[in-house]
């Protein structure tokens, strides 16, 4: 394997040439702020999506909360029977590692051994760490230059979705320039979202203006793997208001909130993010804040399963009730949110054609796809809650929201080849 050279002095195929120029638009996400988008940065990405799909004569808009809307219209009136396919791709990158100034390099023909990043040295990836490296070799391997993500999630969906996009357009015009008939597909819309690595990419979507009967998430990780399933997720905020009172007069006196608040995440011994895979749900009681006077937590509740869910609900309620006992003094209020539920049960419900036909279209293309569970949320449960099918696609990323972020050059051909898939097999009825 060569050293790793920056993207553009490298000879790269249409779609990983754009997810790299994509990659470089800072974009990061802020759950800490008020507004929304939470960071006005991307609107830029959205304004040169617009920008590029108008000089492809392709009609798009950027709304006032920072959504793209896009519509490529079926170029054969028979379409008009056939369901309105959308495509979404969100627009932000993970806060949770650094998004300013990305530099894609790229690895040409890894050899199996380990990555070494440019803009740090200390900073090594392998197969031990991420053992899918090993199913790699041969690839060209895209990375950051070790000192930010790549951003992968979700430059990859944008990168595949706008590739797509062209690749239609062009093909239609030159088969009508030759007076061919286009191949027949479906209206597709596309729609490239704010704010999704802090679950709030469709608080302010209008679902309307999107008007597709059924979509994709463009959001998934590694290849030939759908996600129709996610976690049910709740948060519990447990509040406690302690006593306060000058420690050195505190006997009997002093309830202590922050030790209230300790206790409750001590009897926590269940099932946690740490020690669980696959299927399996857990608590994670991932902030606590306080003081002698006032202490919070706050847990995620997540599992896959409806009955399993209800049973950590009332499982952080008991743990409530315990410390509430055990604390006479203490005020111990405990509520729950609902965040999103199993998307797959709204998919099966409004048509399940979203799963069988994302699985047709994989066979055609000669695979069998593993429908993997998200262990996490998407747009697409949100999506699907309001209406709207929308399992999740693969495109082709690894070790998200770090600083070990990286794609293949393939693995985005890929990805991008599925898209068509997915777009004939929907045209086929």
């Amino acid at each position: 394997m060569t050293s790793p050279r920056p993207w553009r002095e490298v000879a790269l195929p249409p779609v990983a040439e754009r997810f790299c120029r994509y990659a470089e638009v800072w974009t990061t996400s802020d759950p800490a702020s008020d507004t929304f988008p939470s960071t006005d940065r991307q609107r830029d990405l959205g304004r040169m999506l617009v920008d590029e799909l108008t000089a492809l004569g392709v009609e798009a808009e950027q709304d006032e909360w920072g959504y793209v809307f896009a519509t490529l219209p079926s170029p054969l009136s028979e379409a008009s029977a056939l369901p309105v396919l959308g495509l979404v791709a969100h627009l932000d990158t993970s806060p949770d590692a650094p998004g300013r100034d990305v530099r894609p390099h790229v690895h040409e023909r890894y050899d199996g051994g380990p990555v070494r990043f440019p803009g740090d040295p200390d900073l090594v990836l392998d197969a031990d760490r991420q053992p899918a490296l090993a199913e790699h070799i041969d690839h060209d391997l895209v990375t950051s230059d070790g000192t930010t993500l790549l951003g992968s999630d979700d430059k990859a969906g944008v990168a595949v979705a706008m590739q797509l996009a062209h690749d239609l357009v062009r093909a239609e015009a030159d088969a009508v320039a030759r007076g061919e008939r286009p191949a027949l597909r479906p209206t597709l819309r596309l729609l490239f979202t704010p704010d999704e690595e802090i679950g709030r990419g469709t608080d302010k979507l209008d679902l309307a203006r999107f008007d597709a009967d059924v979509a994709y998430t463009l959001d998934g990780s590694g290849t030939d793997r759908l996600n129709v399933e996610t976690f049910n997720a709740a948060e519990a905020v447990l509040t406690v208001e302690g006593v306060g009172v000058h420690p050195g007069y505190a006997k009997g006196v002093l309830v202590n909130a922050a030790r209230v608040a300790v206790a409750f995440v001590a009897a926590m011994t269940d099932p946690a993010p740490e020690t669980t895979e696959g299927r399996e749900g857990y608590l994670h009681p991932h902030t606590v804040e306080g003081t002698a006077e006032r202490a919070t937590v706050r847990v995620l509740l997540r599992d896959f399963d409806d009955d399993a869910m209800e049973a950590r609900r009332r499982r952080v309620r008991e743990l409530a009730d315990e410390v509430d006992g055990a604390f006479p003094g203490a005020t111990v209020a405990l509520a729950i949110t609902e965040s999103y539920r199993n998307m797959r049960a709204y998919i099966e419900d409004v048509d399940p054609r979203a799963i069988s036909v994302a699985v047709e279209a994989a066979r055609a293309m000669g695979f069998e796809p593993e429908l993997e569970p998200v262990r996490g949320g998407t747009d697409g449960a949100r999506l699907s809650e309001k209406g709207l099918p929308t399992p999740n696609v693969f495109t082709g990323g690894h070790d998200f929201h770090s600083r070990f972020e990286w794609n293949t050059v393939q693995n985005l051909e890929r990805a991008l080849a599925y898209a068509h898939a997915l777009v004939r097999r929907w045209g086929a009825g």
